[in-house]
């Protein structure tokens, strides 16, 4: 089980908080100690460290545009729609129907204490639906986010599940390998003119379905209406190819960021850039207490 990086904000403030309280007991248990600067300066060096860490996920999510499946280019890219099972699958305490869970096994030891016994984490791969088309999410190595926690306890153990449910609304962001790409209007024009000339080859095919006036023959209006209805033809016989080509969207391998989230983009930027606010404001308060201890101290 690896640290997760959405662990870190509440980790940080914690460690900015806990060195300011030491700060001040050290300070006040001996006043020669002069322990204060130093120690403000390390809540600073933590601060800004998770101001960059929040502020590096926030440039992600801004700057890289949602695609639709269908169109989206491959690479890293950012998608959102609707989550569907694959292959059926139920969360092991609740029983419901998910695309993804966590689950935490702790039991009482000895001592009364929680210990963690068991951890488990589904890597079945799930589709994400949009207007335009499917594509498959490998979850494997992503940060996961505004997944449904269901805690309970019984019979000595306390069970931690995170859920992501079927049939709800997902982002992600991370890495697309596309085997079929949008088509260019130029290769539409190419397949309309292939479908003409095999419309041409069926004379009496094409009079019964393009001579209006029924004059026996393809007069100027009536050829560009044929040319309409190839076109339309074209397009709905791509779009139903896009609709079942099969993409895949997995983690970075250049160790970019990958996150799966329950919540909309725009709230997911938020909480990275209250988090950011929050780390910059502390940073900031530590610098110039560290410059105030440090001048008392004189």
């Amino acid at each position: 089980m690896r640290f997760r990086s959405y662990y870190l904000n509440p980790l940080a403030l914690c460690v900015c908080v806990g060195l300011v309280l030491a700060g001040v007991y050290v300070d006040y248990q001996d006043r020669e100690a002069h322990q204060l600067p130093m120690i403000f300066g390390m809540s600073a060096l933590a601060a800004i460290f998770a101001w960059a860490f929040n502020y590096k996920r926030l440039l992600a999510i801004s700057e890289v545009p949602i695609s639709m499946i269908a169109s989206a280019a491959q690479g890293y890219v950012e998608l959102y729609g609707k989550c569907k099972q694959r292959f059926p699958m139920r969360s092991p305490i609740q029983g419901v129907d998910c695309v993804w869970f966590r689950l935490w096994v702790y039991a009482r030891d000895s001592n009364y204490m929680w210990r963690l016994e068991d951890y488990r984490v589904s890597e079945q791969v799930f589709e994400l639906h949009d207007e335009s088309g499917v594509c498959l999410v490998d979850p494997k190595g992503a940060d996961i986010y505004a997944a449904k926690r269901h805690v309970i306890t019984q019979n000595g153990h306390r069970y931690i599940e995170d859920v992501l449910f079927a049939n709800k609304s997902i982002y992600v962001l991370g890495d697309l390998d596309a085997g079929m790409q949008a088509h260019t209007e130029a290769e539409v024009n190419q397949e309309v003119g292939k479908l003409l000339t095999q419309w041409k080859r069926s004379k009496s095919t094409l009079l019964q379905r393009f001579d209006l006036n029924g004059d026996g023959e393809i007069d100027m209006l009536e050829w560009e209406h044929a040319r309409e209805q190839a076109y339309a033809d074209v397009k709905l016989k791509q779009s139903q190819q896009l609709k079942t080509e099969q993409h895949l969207i997995a983690k970075p391998k250049n160790k970019r960021l990958f996150v799966i989230s329950g919540i909309t983009p725009h709230a997911l930027r938020q909480r990275y850039r209250y988090w950011a606010i929050v780390h910059f404001v502390i940073f900031s308060i530590a610098v110039l207490f560290s410059f105030v201890a440090s001048y008392l101290a004189l």
